[in-house]
């Protein structure tokens, strides 16, 4: 996709999809530097794209590529039993992406709009590289203020968003850039040499950020893309490959060593105490005993209320089950469910979940 593209569409629908596509590309390369800076340029898109949602009915899979659809206007149905009509708005916004699935699928039909994934995949690892940028420079001030060694890790490396947020964003990058660079997609040598660069970039970031979900996520990463190596490329740079991958994680893994330890050890407490039936995690801040509070009274409320609290009640009906348990730390950090399944039959009971 390029600018000089636009000469080509002679139909207003051809434009109107170029101007969209390009709209997207904003609001896509826009997610992981401000999050306050997608909804415009993604609004715009969805505009643009709807004239070509008449293409629609020549897909196949049409009802897989309408469930997305379904799961917002459940979202919407929602609000007509919720009593924080504001957060059930917010929630609405924040969904309002889903409705893009078949807009874009229709047009993956179009001839312009088949090579989509790479500009996408471009804008988006753009953004983050300039969002990475940006996390350097706050753990470089935090360091020269405080002289933590935490300043690389963390809420205090990901400064402007969740650690384990970016960690995913991260993680996609490496999947989509490690995939076409083991299948030979990036084909000039420079981009070859700069996409890898991105690779190891990525990797060290991720192992930083010490997110226990974001590290799960590279860890699958890692194994779908060393599988695909092993298939694919020959033997002498497998050789290389697995001990480059290893050394990159132990070097940026020294860097914030104990903090690594902690959390992992943190989270293996946290299960065992969920085991052992030791309640005293109701009380304890760490984010692994919190998560557990949250799926414990997610769970409560789906079997509480089949058809959900509605929409915009979902912390008002976790806050009560807290408060119920006495979980001090989760009232404190009125914390949401931590998991989009369980929020979802939280907010939507047995049907959203």
């Amino acid at each position: 996709m390029r600018f000089n593209h636009w000469h080509e569409q002679r139909t207003w629908r051809g434009r109107s999809a170029f101007l969209g596509r390009w709209a997207l590309l904003l609001a896509f390369a826009a997610l992981p530097v401000q999050g306050e800076l997608v909804p415009i340029p993604l609004v715009a898109g969805i505009l643009l794209l709807l004239p070509q949602a008449l293409r629609f009915g020549k897909l196949k899979d049409r009802l897989l590529l309408l469930l997305p659809v379904a799961f917002y206007l459940l979202h919407v149905l929602g609000m007509a039993w919720t009593s924080d009509v504001d957060f059930g708005l917010f929630d609405l916004e924040v969904k309002l992406a889903l409705l893009l699935v078949p807009l874009i699928a229709a047009g993956l039909a179009l001839p312009d709009g088949r090579d989509f994934l790479r500009p996408v995949m471009t804008a988006f690892s753009i953004g983050l590289g300039v969002a990475m940028v940006r996390c350097a420079q706050a753990s470089v001030a935090c360091y020269a203020e405080h002289g933590w060694t935490e300043c690389f890790t963390q809420s205090y490396l990901s400064a402007y968003l969740h650690p384990s947020y970016m960690a995913w964003y991260a993680c996609w990058a490496l999947f989509y850039w490690g995939r076409e660079l083991i299948d030979g997609k990036v084909h000039l040598p420079r981009w070859r040499w700069l996409c890898a660069e991105l690779a190891v970039l990525l990797l060290a970031f991720v192992v930083m950020l010490a997110s226990k979900s974001g590290l799960v996520g590279l860890a699958l990463v890692l194994l779908a893309l060393l599988a695909h190596a092993a298939r694919t490329l020959p033997k002498r740079v497998l050789r290389w490959l697995g001990p480059a991958v290893v050394l990159v994680a132990l070097l940026s893994g020294s860097l914030v060593s104990h903090v690594l330890v902690v959390r992992v050890s943190e989270a293996a407490d946290a299960v065992g105490k969920l085991f052992r039936g030791d309640r005293s995690f109701l009380a304890m801040e760490s984010s692994s005993d919190e998560r557990l509070v949250a799926w414990q009274c997610s769970r409560q409320c789906i079997g509480a209320s089949p058809w959900g609290a509605g929409t915009g009640d979902i912390k008002h009906a976790l806050m009560a089950c807290y408060e119920a348990k006495g979980a001090t730390a989760a009232i404190q950090h009125r914390l949401n469910s931590h998991s989009q399944v369980l929020q979802s039959g939280v907010a939507l009971g047995w049907p959203g979940f």
